[in-house]
This record gives C-alpha cells, structure tokens and sequence, in this order.
C-alpha cells in the first residue's frame, strides 16, 4: 500500500501572484447571477412569489444606484480638489503674509511664545491630501488658508 503514495513535490505548484485576491463585497453582476440561478432552479410547480422577485430587482436597483452616486462623488472630489489648485495657481510670483509662531527663551529661562508676521513670495502651489500647500521663497510651505495678506510682487 506505501508504494501507491509517491512523494513527488514537482506536482506543487504555488498560485500565481498576478491573480487579484477575491473581495467578499457583492457587485451588481454577482447579484445577477444569483437572481438568474435562483430563477432557473426553482421549483416550477412553486414559483418565486412575484413580490419577492419585485423586491430583489429593487435591491438590484438601489444597488446600480449607489454604485452610480459613488463614482460620480470620486468623480466631483477630484475635481474639487484640481479646481482648487488651479484657483490658488494665481498666487504664483505674488507676495504673501502669515503669521508664525516661536518660542524663545527669556532671561530667567522661561519659554515665551510670540506670533510674528512673516512675508514672502510664492514660488508654486501643490496639493497634499485636500490642503493646498504654498511653496515660499524663503524656504517655508505654509497652508494657503494660512495665509492672512497677498499682494502683488513688488518690483526692486
């Protein structure tokens, strides 16, 4: 009975890395097919009651539905965010202000914090995540909705 079993390893094969693992969320073609095989494989002398079939083409309905309102919401942020970019692309060779914040050391040793009015011209504009970063010349990336005065670049 031992020489039927062959300790053979060439027959192992491992699965294939560019196959994309399987999700668990239903999509309206998996809902498809399982209505079709529900309707196929019922019982003819007891079909679906036809409320039941009513209600599950609604499902499928709400389904195609939400997918829908999805992309057209992935669809209407990258927008946003582009035309926002695009609208603080004006601030480009401008001279802007804002306030920054330091901690200095008075002469008993205390932290002593003070907000400071800083100007600078902007170099570009980049997006990171949904905030709107503004590149300055004098090495600083501050918020655009940091920013408290803009002024046109003044000639030297």
């Amino acid at each position: 009975m031992t020489d039927s079993i062959k300790n053979d390893t060439s027959s192992f094969q491992l699965p294939e890395k560019t196959k994309t693992p399987s999700s668990n969320s239903m999509d309206k073609d998996m809902f498809m097919k399982i209505l079709i095989a529900q309707l196929s494989n019922q019982d003819p002398t007891a079909p679906m009651e036809d409320k039941e079939f009513i209600s599950q083409m609604a499902q499928f309905s709400s389904l195609e539905q939400m997918q829908s309102i999805g992309k057209g919401i992935d669809t209407m942020m990258l927008n946003q965010h582009a035309g926002a970019l695009m609208t603080y692309s004006n601030l480009i060779g401008k001279t802007v202000s804002y306030e920054s914040e330091s901690t200095e050391q008075d002469a008993s040793g205390k932290n002593v914090s003070s907000t400071m009015k800083e100007t600078a011209n902007v170099l570009s504009v980049k997006r990171d995540g949904a905030d709107v970063i503004a590149e300055l010349s004098n090495g600083k990336s501050v918020s655009v909705y940091e920013l408290t005065e803009i002024k046109t670049k003044e000639e030297k």
